[in-house]
């Protein structure tokens, strides 16, 4: 216990002395050549802000460097994230505009969201919106990508996208039966999609997907290989009307 403790507390410090070393090294790098630590303990007794003000920069720093990393991911699978023929989407197949969706069935986030995605597909017909379902938050989100993905076969995935990220109730594989029955599937189809391979192999390329891209929570928006960083209609429509 005193071993991890005393380690925990050697990472911080160091961690700490990493990003004012880095901090005071842009601003006085001559000076910061001959500082030793007599002298840095003087800095910091007299000035303590000096390390919010040198943990905010590494943190900046860091944030920086993940969204340049990330930038280049998105762009370096830009094909599979907004052309891969086996997730659904709306609108035009070559539209100069993409917007891709990470969710999942059983996230709240993602049911907050559902409505403003609604919105953003009705307001802009010529926006091509790519949904890429993610199965990580509960057990039942598996069926409910299955049944969404069997439902797109039928030109019902909107219908499904809807009914399941608009309910209150928890998900279940019998509620979600009702609501394919309620959207006026064949039902023999939707079940035997349901469990094809073809189907859970989606599911799989997208989970895939989605680990390549460093994507560690839902709902993500992607546009034109951007992640945005808005999660609200008129937050996501202003990025549209930058593009267009």
């Amino acid at each position: 216990m005193k071993s991890s403790l005393y380690i925990s507390v050697l990472a911080l410090v160091v961690s700490v002395l990493t990003a004012l070393w880095m901090f005071l090294g842009c601003h006085k790098h001559k000076m910061m050549q001959s500082v030793d630590a007599a002298q840095v303990r003087v800095a910091l007794n007299q000035d303590p802000e000096m390390i919010i003000s040198a943990l905010q920069r590494y943190e900046q720093i860091q944030r920086e460097a993940q969204m340049k990393e990330a930038s280049r991911l998105f762009k370096a699978n830009i094909d599979e994230l907004n052309n891969n023929a086996n997730t659904p989407f709306v609108g035009p197949k070559d539209a100069k505009i993409v917007l891709v969706e990470f969710f999942d069935f059983s996230c709240g986030y993602c049911k907050r969201l559902a409505p403003a995605v609604e919105a953003i597909i009705k307001n802009n017909p010529d926006v091509k919106v790519v949904f890429k379902p993610i199965t990580f938050v509960a057990q039942i989100s598996n069926y409910a990508a299955q049944a969404a993905l069997a439902a797109n076969e039928q030109g019902k995935f909107l219908e499904m996208y809807a009914l399941m990220l608009g309910t209150n109730e928890r998900l279940t594989q019998d509620s979600i039966n009702a609501m394919a029955e309620k959207v006026g599937l064949d039902m023999a189809k939707f079940k035997a999609d349901v469990a094809a391979k073809q189907t859970q192999d989606t599911i799989n390329e997208v989970a895939n997907l989605a680990e390549k891209l460093q994507i560690r929570g839902v709902p993500a928006l992607v546009m034109n290989g951007t992640q945005l960083q808005v999660i609200d209609e008129a937050g996501i429509q202003a990025e549209i009307n930058k593009l267009k």
